[in-house]
């Protein structure tokens, strides 16, 4: 019961005077993942903005901690992922023929298939994220269809995969190699 006051709460607190209640049910009152989907969809719908997680979290533990209440602790699999900026660059073929695919990627506020995804920063607002078959950048958060691709799923993090990207060559329709094409963390 503790967990559905915290989600009206995050909405008070982000929306300002709107009062928003959420129905959660039981079995996702422990699913970090599931609650902060079901509370972006809210600040969605009314035009709002989630901020960065751990704001977000120090907002919400500020306001408990005033109450006497303690916040359960934050289970996810992309805690491990430390990095909030990537770099996705080449010096070889994918730069010619993936070219706006190239720059920096801001890691999302939610995660995707229990892994972080990232949102490029300027151009055509292209998407990486995890999918079943490894790491792609599409336009879409969840699309099986995307520009860049390592098949590696070993990987938590997309910026620890060493090697093995793919870009897509459009003229030939078919996916190559590219031994530049690197992903780094840069923040």
């Amino acid at each position: 019961m503790r967990m559905i006051n915290l989600c009206v709460l995050l909405l008070l607190v982000l929306l300002g005077t709107h009062a928003i209640t959420i129905t959660v049910k039981n079995e996702d009152l422990g699913n970090q993942e599931a609650l902060h989907q079901l509370v972006e969809a809210k600040v969605d719908a009314l035009g709002g903005v989630l901020p960065p997680m751990h704001n977000l979290h120090q907002m919400v533990e500020a306001k408990v901690d005033a109450s006497g209440g303690a916040i359960p602790p934050m289970h996810n699999l992309t805690s491990s992922c430390s990095c909030d900026k990537l770099l996705l660059s080449s010096l070889g073929p994918a730069a010619i023929f993936q070219p706006k695919v190239m720059g920096i990627y801001t890691r999302s506020y939610t995660s995707y298939n229990q892994h972080p995804s990232y949102r490029q920063n300027y151009g055509a607002d292209y998407r990486l994220y995890q999918l079943s078959s490894g790491w792609l950048v599409g336009h879409k958060r969840g699309a099986n269809t995307g520009y860049v691709y390592n098949p590696d799923t070993s990987q938590t993090c997309p910026y620890l995969i060493q090697s093995g990207w793919l870009y897509y060559n459009s003229v030939y329709g078919v996916w190559y190699p590219d031994t530049t094409l690197v992903l780094r963390c840069i923040q």
